[in-house]
C-alpha cells in the first residue's frame, strides 16, 4: 500500500513468510518499485518493477549466529557472576576460620556480622541473574537506568581487577519501551568491549538522557556508553558492525557488536559510535522511550 501511494517514493522492500504445497515454510524477500503516470490530473501507480529472492537459508544461518551470540553472553555473565559469587565467598570462608580460633566475644560477634553482610551480597548478585533469566523476549516498558545499574553489579569484580572507574549518569524514571532482555544484551556487549579496550585500566562513562527525535518528533532516551581505551581506527569503525570482523583474535567472535546492531534496528532504534585510537571510543543507543516518565513530572 505504501508504495502505491501516489505521494511516495514508489519503493517496496518486505521479507515474508510462504506455505509450499508441501507445508513447509520459506522465507522470501521481495524488493521492487512502482512507476507512475500522469492520469487526469493524478500521480496513478501503472507499472510495478521488482524481484523476489528466496532468503530461507539466509535466515536459518542469520537465527543459527544470533543463537550462537546468545550462548557467548551467557558465557560472559557466567564467568562474570562466578568471579562476582567467589569473592564474598571466600570472605566468608575466612571469617569462619577467624571465628574458630577467636576467643574474644566481641571480636566473634563482629566477625558474624562480617559474614552475614557477605551471604546478603552473595544473595543480591543472585537476585540480579535471576532477573536476567527471566527477562522476556517481548518489548514492554521499563526503567532503563535500573536495568543498567543491575547489569553493573555483574561486573564488579571485573571492574575492580581491571582497574577501571565507573562514572554513571543514571536519574531515575526514564522509561523506554523495548525487548528488555535483549536491551540488556545489548549493554553487556558495549560494556565487555569497554572492558577488554582498557586491560591497564582507564575511565568508563555511562549515562543517559532524553531528546526528542526531531526528524519523527517522538521522544526518546540515549545510551551512551564511553571509554578510555585504545579506540579505533577509521578501517576498523567502519567495520565494527559487521558479522565475524573482530580485532581480539582468538578471544572474540565478531558477533557481539553485530547483533547489538541487529538488536537495535529491530526496536526501531539507532546506534552509533565514534572512536579515536589512543583516545578512546563511544557508543550511542537512541531507544524509543515512553511518555509515562513525563506524567510523573
Amino acid at each position: 500500500a505504501q508504495a502505491l501511494d501516489p505521494k511516495g517514493a514508489g519503493l517496496f522492500e518486505l521479507d515474508y513468510r510462504i506455505v509450499h504445497s508441501d507445508g513447509s515454510v520459506h522465507w522470501v524477500g521481495g524488493k521492487g518499485r512502482a512507476l507512475f503516470e500522469e492520469s487526469d490530473g493524478l500521480r496513478v501507480a501503472t507499472r510495478f518493477i521488482g524481484t523476489v529472492l528466496d532468503r530461507t537459508e539466509r535466515r536459518k544461518i542469520q537465527e543459527a549466529l544470533i543463537d550462537s551470540e546468545k550462548l557467548a553472553v551467557t558465557g560472559r555473565l557466567a564467568a562474570s557472576i562466578a568471579h562476582e559469587i567467589r569473592n564474598p565467598l571466600d570472605a566468608v570462608l575466612n571469617l569462619l576460620h577467624l571465628l574458630l580460633i577467636e576467643s574474644d566475644e566481641r571480636k566473634r560477634t563482629e566477625y558474624i556480622h562480617q559474614a552475614e553482610g557477605e551471604i546478603l551480597r552473595v544473595s543480591d548478585i543472585a537476585s540480579h541473574t535471576l532477573r536476567f533469566h527471566r527477562d522476556i523476549s517481548g518489548s514492554a516498558s521499563f526503567d532503563i537506568g535500573e536495568l543498567i545499574q543491575s547489569t553493573l553489579s555483574l561486573f564488579r569484580a571485573r571492574l575492580a581487577i581491571s582497574k577501571v572507574t565507573v562514572e554513571t549518569r543514571l536519574p531515575f524514571g526514564l522509561l523506554v519501551f523495548a525487548p528488555q532482555g535483549e536491551i540488556r544484551q545489548v549493554i553487556v556487549n558495549l560494556l565487555v568491549n569497554s572492558l577488554d579496550a582498557m586491560p591497564q585500566g582507564g575511565r568508563l562513562i555511562i549515562k543517559i538522557r532524553e531528546f526528542i527525535n526531531h526528524r519523527t518528533g517522538k521522544l526518546c532516551v540515549r545510551l551512551t556508553v564511553a571509554d578510555t581505551g585504545f579506540g579505533m581506527s577509521a578501517d576498523v569503525l567502519r567495520r565494527v558492525f559487521e558479522a565475524f570482523y573482530t580485532t581480539k583474535g582468538v578471544s572474540g567472535n565478531g558477533l557481539g557488536l553485530w547483533l547489538s546492531s541487529e538488536i537495535v534496528k529491530k526496536c526501531g532504534s539507532t546506534i552509533q559510535v565514534r572512536s579515536a585510537v589512543g583516545r578512546g571510543t563511544v557508543f550511542h543507543v537512541s531507544l524509543r522511550g515512553t511518555e509515562a516518565h513525563n506524567s510523573r513530572g
